[in-house]
Parts: C-alpha cells; sequence; structure tokens
C-alpha cells in the first residue's frame, strides 16, 4: 500500500508516495542530495538544476555501466543522444 512520504532535498520539500518503507525513501533521498552536493562541491555546475542533471548522468552512467550490453551501440547513441536533448532543453 502506497504511503506519503516527506522528504526534503536542497531545502525543498517533496511529498512522495511510495510502496518502499519510510526509511527506504529516505535512505534514496540522502542517496540523491549526496549526489547533488558531491557535483556542486567540484564546481561543475551553475545551478540547482544543473547540479541535478549532471547527478543524474553520473548515477546513470553507473548504473548502465552495470548492466550487461544488451542492445547494439548505436541503440544507446541514439538513447545517449535523445537524453541530452531533454536536458538541454529543461536548461533552457
Amino acid at each position: 500500500m502506497k504511503q506519503s512520504i516527506q522528504v526534503s532535498i536542497l531545502g525543498q520539500q517533496f511529498n512522495l508516495r511510495s510502496d518502499a518503507s519510510p526509511e527506504q525513501v529516505h535512505r534514496v533521498a540522502r542517496f540523491v542530495e549526496d549526489q547533488i552536493s558531491q557535483v556542486t562541491a567540484s564546481g561543475r555546475a551553475i545551478d540547482s538544476l544543473q547540479a541535478a542533471m549532471l547527478a543524474l548522468l553520473n548515477v546513470s552512467a553507473a548504473h548502465l555501466e552495470g548492466e550487461p550490453s544488451s542492445t547494439s551501440f548505436e541503440a544507446e547513441s541514439q538513447r545517449l543522444n535523445q537524453l541530452v536533448e531533454k536536458i538541454e532543453a529543461a536548461l533552457k
């Protein structure tokens, strides 16, 4: 059964609905905030949206590196190009 859980990321409050335990949801929120903090500490991001996008890219890359490659290089390249386009559109 989904429950509403409030978390804070970068000083903003989010009400999330999840089947996961509150502890798990808070753990995920802390992980997200830690990833964004690492990006901001590196000086690579100008604002919080850029920091969030760069953190998402870092986490995605780490996740994809751990997966067995079942798709062709062209398909992965197309997916990455679409992701870059979405990020660029969000930053405008």
